[in-house]
C-alpha cells in the first residue's frame, strides 16, 4: 500500500464551458448553476457537501471575489462564479469580508479591462492578478479552477488526512512556502473545515457500512464529495484489503470524533 494512501487530494473544479453559450449571475443563473454543480459533482466548491440533495438545493452560485469589490467588472464575471452550499457562502464565507476587500490600487489593471461579460470563458491575466492579490490577502482557495501561484509555479491544494480527519496542506506534492501554507491553513480555518462543528462525518459512515456489509456500497450515495474520492482508491484494491483498510479507519474515527 503506498505510504500516501491515507490522505485523500481534494481537486480543483474546472468547468468546460460551452463555446456559444453565455453565463452570468444576473442573466442566465440555472444554466451557470446547471455547469457549476456539474464542474463539482454537485458538491460545495468549500466544503464538498453536497449542493442538491433529494432535488432540493442546497446551494447557490458564488463569487469568489465578492462582486461589491468592484460591481461592474465581477457581479457577472464568468471565471468569478462559483457553487457553495449556503452555510459556506452565506455564513462562513463572510469571515473576514471586509479584511479581504480590495482597494482601488489593487483593482486598478482589472478597472481598464473591456469585460465581455457573459461571453467570458477564461481568466483573463488582469483578473489573475488581481485574484491572486485577493487569496493572498484573504487567505482564501478561490474556485473553480484553483489557485496557481505563478510566482513558484506551485499549485495550492489541500489533503484530507484519514488516520487524523483533518484537513491539512498537501505539502507531499510541492514545498510550500511560508506564504503558501499559511493561505492553504487559513482557508482550512476560515471555512472551519476541521472544527467540532464542520467535522466530516460522512467518511465514518461510509467506511461502517463497509465493514458491516463486506461492499463498497457502490449504490449508496453520501453527502460529501471524500467518500466518492475514497471509494476510487478502495476500488483498486482487492475487496478484502478495502474492508481491512475502511475498519482501521472507522476505529480511528470512533476515536477521534468522540473524544
Amino acid at each position: 500500500m503506498e505510504c500516501d494512501f491515507f490522505k485523500i487530494d481534494i481537486p480543483d473544479f474546472i468547468p468546460i464551458y460551452e463555446e456559444n453559450k453565455p453565463y452570468g449571475w444576473t442573466k442566465y443563473k440555472e444554466d451557470t448553476w446547471d455547469l457549476l454543480v456539474r464542474a463539482s459533482g454537485n458538491y460545495c466548491m468549500y466544503c464538498y457537501d453536497k449542493v442538491v440533495i433529494n432535488n432540493q438545493k442546497r446551494g447557490q452560485i458564488e463569487h469568489g471575489m465578492e462582486k461589491t469589490i468592484l460591481k461592474e467588472k465581477l457581479t457577472d464575471c464568468v471565471p468569478n462564479l462559483g457553487v457553495a452550499c449556503e452555510n459556506c457562502n452565506q455564513k462562513y464565507k463572510r469571515k473576514g469580508e471586509k479584511l479581504r476587500k480590495l482597494n482601488a490600487e489593487e483593482i486598478a489593471d482589472l478597472i481598464e479591462v473591456e469585460c465581455p461579460q457573459y461571453e467570458c470563458k477564461k481568466m483573463c491575466d488582469a483578473f489573475k492578478r488581481v485574484r491572486m492579490r485577493y487569496i493572498k490577502k484573504g487567505k482564501i482557495i478561490l474556485q473553480p479552477f484553483g489557485v496557481v501561484n505563478e510566482e513558484t509555479g506551485h499549485t495550492l491544494h489541500m489533503q484530507y488526512d484519514l488516520l487524523e480527519f483533518k484537513y491539512v496542506p498537501s505539502t507531499e506534492r510541492y514545498s510550500y512556502t511560508e506564504e503558501e501554507l499559511k493561505i492553504i491553513e487559513g482557508h482550512i480555518e476560515l471555512f472551519g473545515l476541521n472544527s467540532a462543528l464542520r467535522k466530516n462525518h460522512e467518511i465514518a459512515r461510509y467506511c461502517k457500512g463497509v465493514v458491516a456489509q463486506n461492499s463498497l456500497l457502490e449504490e449508496i450515495e453520501f453527502n460529501n464529495m471524500l467518500v466518492d474520492l475514497l471509494r476510487e482508491k478502495l476500488k483498486r484494491m482487492k475487496i478484502d484489503d478495502a474492508i481491512h483498510v475502511c475498519r482501521i479507519i472507522y476505529e480511528i474515527a470512533w476515536i477521534k470524533l468522540n473524544s
